[in-house]
């Protein structure tokens, strides 16, 4: 895999030339076409990547598999934008108080909706309608794939994949930032009676904490930096910023936003910058579009931690008593169980795979690793609390 500064500038270079409807430069020495697929379809932004390639690839032998990648990724967003029609209308003819989120509104922020990839389409359905959000999607054709977590899943050939939420932000990612959504902040859409869309400003914060949701539980990818790129050059001179700095704020993401920015333009406009967001860039790079389960481990330690010591598998092992009460709540009345709690985790963790993953993580960093990965998650604060 080429260098992470490598990647930085020469992915730009292939999402401008898509903005700009231009041909890229060649791809540059010590970096290969595997390189350039492995970035867009890690990062799920195989358009934005492949259309430019497929300016200078014509004539070799991966041309075929650019212009099909190509042709996919049109047909999903076709298909996506108009299942996403389809429900609004439906629930908005059955009094279905929704409100569509996340990828299925960020596509019309871009310049061309193909542009933007997205795995399934999510919607929030309000007060007590599920039972008739399902029954309105199979009408539709959607196969009721039942609850999981937060949300109902459906699908629909060719491909379409819908989530229904029935809250916002999930309460056991953090409890602050579900309180927080669980107030009704959308407002109804012009013309509508029960189709609910955020605010500028509050489509942004809700933007963020699912961005950082993901950050904090697994690592998340390099789009989400573009999504901000995108939002904040198309609406940054409408946006009230002092509104967005009180709200982030109350969310516990106002530092991750503010770096995450500076990162984004970082990248877009190519500036020069500290190791620090070399290090974040190339973490969000490895991560590919949702992250890795074993990347869960930092953002537990970064709570433990004030800084980066040698201690950080006594840490691990032996979590404090703040830490451990968030699993094991009946530690608040008997907190001299505390090591029972310590045996209970070590034994479970044995037969999990996301502990055996984080474990796996931990005894295979070495210091700068773990210097480098602590830094990074105290920097950006997210202190999420169950």
């Amino acid at each position: 895999m080429a260098d992470h500064i490598a990647i930085r500038k020469y992915s730009r270079e292939l999402i401008l030339a898509t903005f700009e409807k231009r041909e890229p430069y060649a791809i540059p020495e010590g970096m290969t076409i595997e390189d350039v697929f492995d970035i867009g379809i890690k990062g799920q932004m195989q358009y934005l990547i492949m259309n430019s390639m497929l300016k200078i690839s014509e004539g070799t032998e991966e041309y075929q598999f650019i212009k099909g990648t190509l042709a996919q990724s049109t047909f999903r967003t076709f298909v996506q934008m108009m299942s996403a029609r389809e429900i609004t209308k439906a629930f908005e003819e059955n009094g279905i108080r929704h409100q569509i989120l996340k990828g299925a509104v960020t596509k019309t922020i871009y310049p061309s909706p193909e542009m933007r990839e997205m795995s399934d389409i999510d919607l929030v359905v309000y007060d007590e309608s599920l039972d008739k959000a399902a029954e309105v999607m199979e009408k539709l054709g959607f196969k009721n794939n039942g609850l999981i977590k937060h949300h109902m899943i459906f699908t629909k050939d060719p491909g379409v994949l819908v989530e229904v939420h029935w809250t916002l932000f999930d309460q056991n990612a953090d409890k602050a930032q579900h309180l927080y959504f669980k107030d009704l902040r959308a407002n109804l859409a012009v013309g509508k009676k029960y189709t609910y869309e955020f605010s500028k400003e509050d489509f942004y914060v809700y933007m963020i904490a699912h961005m950082a949701k993901h950050f904090f539980e697994t690592g998340c990818g390099i789009r989400n930096l573009l999504d901000i790129y995108i939002y904040i050059g198309k609406y940054g001179d409408e946006l009230d910023e002092a509104y967005l700095e009180k709200e982030l704020s109350k969310c516990g993401i106002l530092d991750f936003e503010k770096n995450m920015r500076e990162l984004a333009f970082i990248w877009m406009e190519d500036r020069d910058c500290s190791q620090f967001y070399e290090n974040l860039f190339a973490y969000m790079v490895d991560s590919g579009i949702y992250g890795k389960t074993e990347n869960g481990v930092w953002s537990q330690l970064a709570k433990e931690t004030a800084d980066c010591n040698n201690s950080i598998k006594l840490h691990y092992y032996f979590p404090s008593m703040k830490f451990m009460v968030e699993k094991y709540k009946w530690l608040e009345k008997a907190p001299f169980l505390l090591p029972l709690a310590w045996i209970i985790r070590g034994v479970s963790g044995v037969c999990n795979k996301k502990s055996r993953d984080h474990r796996k993580q931990i005894e295979n960093a070495d210091d700068e690793k773990v210097k480098v990965m602590l830094d990074m998650y105290h920097r950006l604060n997210l202190n999420f609390r169950r």
